[in-house]
């Protein structure tokens, strides 16, 4: 069985990071490093998008030779939105989503503070790298803003049927008292993992047995 694994927007060195798993499985591995990440050139224009991740997973797998079969799919924050949108093309067998389910949910209130803070933080590190052109995307080393439409992320869940297991730290931006109901968003069986430190062995398991997923409805 192959392997895909998605890293979260903003980590310095993926490659290292993931290395254990990568090593660990015992078929094809690919872990497409994003834009503006690592060694990785910064995107066109310096704009990256959160869809960008699945569109670069999708040339990887491409060049790879993997289109018709495809991967189980490991996506950590960001990248577990990446890899819900290759679930909905039919480009996954499985997900593990590495806090990866979003939150918390925000009112109109919120979601404007949130967007004002993280545009500050933009300007803030972006007046203090003396060198644009050697320096990442700002956005890149904040991310992204963690608010998620209500309505659209129900639709998108719904039409993935692949099983979904979801890994939660204590670092998951999502409260603990959403997780399950997150979790039965998706059309396929899900299962949720809390566990105290994000555990290599643990993930590749779970990797390992992705279509022995007991239904869990909150």
């Amino acid at each position: 069985m192959r392997l895909l694994v998605l890293h979260d927007v903003g980590d310095p060195t993926p490659t290292e990071r993931w290395a254990p798993l990568l090593d660990a499985w015992d078929g094809p591995t690919l872990l497409p490093v994003q834009p503006g990440h690592a060694d990785a050139p910064l995107p066109e224009g310096g704009n990256y998008g959160a869809s960008d991740a699945a569109v670069v997973a999708s040339r990887a797998m491409a060049d790879a030779g993997w289109s018709g079969d495809w991967p189980v799919v490991v996506g950590e924050r960001w990248g577990g939105y990446a890899g819900e949108l290759l679930a909905m093309a039919g480009r996954a067998v499985a997900l593990v989503l590495i806090d990866g389910l979003g939150g918390p949910w925000c009112g109109v209130d919120a979601v404007i503070a949130d967007q004002h803070a993280w545009l500050h933080a933009i300007r803030q590190h972006a007046t203090a790298w003396s060198s644009p052109a050697a320096s990442p995307d700002p956005r890149l080393a904040h991310g992204f803003p963690t608010v998620w439409e209500r309505a659209h992320t129900a639709a998108r869940r719904a039409a993935i049927t692949v099983p979904v297991t979801a890994i939660e730290t204590p670092e998951s931006p999502t409260p603990a008292v959403e997780r399950a109901m997150r979790l039965a968003q998706f059309g396929g069986d899900s299962a949720l993992r809390e566990v105290d430190a994000l555990d290599v062995g643990a993930v590749l398991a779970l990797a390992r047995q992705p279509f022995h997923l007991p239904r869990s409805r909150g």
